[in-house]
């Protein structure tokens, strides 16, 4: 498959590079599992929410409060599973305080995240900073109100620490923030194996499978996610099995697509369980 190929060769470049550095087993091995961090093992949603308020006031703060009322932060949590990345938590807290309805922001985020880039004259990199610096603030200043305004989901962190396969965390959070979290959660990954975003930036997750999929060839490698546009970016790969996280950040509507889809399979918490208690160790 020249497509794969040509993926593999760009992974092999970054694991030789600056981008992807995957860590290298001295044995083969059965099974190989990759989790994505927020929406799979940590519900993050609150604490999201009010990083990006502190944010968004520090920019606009004629047009933005420095904290959400209730049902702001309930709507900004309802539409939690819009968000891929960092900056796009800031175009959603205007969204959220213009008003727009969620429905229509559940639809296209997308293209209302981008009309609003154009018209506010935003750059990506800038709230990107924006929001990284306010959760270091917060971080900084209060790390027990920082770390109380989110939580893990319930059994996630038990099955991944009984896995006899070995595993790696694959985030689009910053690599700071997520070591800070695998620790509290105390999760069994060590920081060699946690790819953050600062990894592959530019290039998504699939980048990071590629590269393992290169270094570990007769490995099965299986990738959890909660956001299926993500699962559907990856596509079909060889030797990948792709899994809908279902208490996630994902919509009744996109666990529906999930399951129409013979390449993905939705799992609930229990079923989470028994796949990573199935796999097999090197």
């Amino acid at each position: 498959m020249p497509e794969f190929r040509r993926a593999v060769g760009a992974a092999r470049d970054a694991s030789t590079g600056s981008g992807v550095r995957v860590r290298r087993y001295t044995r083969e091995m059965a099974d190989f599992l990759a989790f994505d961090f927020d929406g799979v093992v940590c519900d993050s949603a609150r604490e999201t929410a009010l990083t990006a308020w502190r944010a968004a006031h520090g920019l606009w703060p004629d047009r933005v409060a420095a904290e959400p009322d209730a049902g702001a932060l309930a709507r900004f949590v309802r539409l939690r599973p819009v968000i891929e990345t960092g900056y796009e938590n800031l175009a959603l807290v205007l969204l959220v305080v213009r008003g727009v309805d969620d429905d229509e922001v559940l639809r296209h985020f997308d293209r209302l995240c981008d009309a609003l880039m154009r018209d506010e004259g935003l750059e990506r990199a800038v709230l990107r900073r924006r929001f990284g610096a306010a959760r270091d603030e917060w971080l900084d200043t209060d790390v027990e109100s920082w770390l109380a305004a989110q939580g893990f989901y319930p059994g996630v962190v038990d099955a991944i620490n009984a896995a006899r396969a070995p595993c790696c965390i694959v985030t689009t959070k910053e690599e700071r923030f997520t070591r800070v979290l695998v620790e509290r959660a105390g999760l069994d990954v060590p920081p060699d194996r946690i790819y953050a975003l600062e990894s592959f930036e530019g290039a998504g997750k699939g980048r990071v499978l590629d590269a393992l999929a290169l270094e570990h060839p007769r490995l099965q490698l299986h990738f959890f996610e909660d956001r299926l546009a993500t699962l559907e970016r990856v596509g079909e790969r060889p030797r990948l099995r792709r899994y809908l996280a279902d208490w996630g950040y994902n919509t009744e509507a996109e666990r529906a697509r999930a399951r129409a889809d013979p390449g993905i399979e939705v799992l609930d918490a229990a079923g989470f369980s028994r796949v990573v208690a199935a796999a097999d160790a090197p």
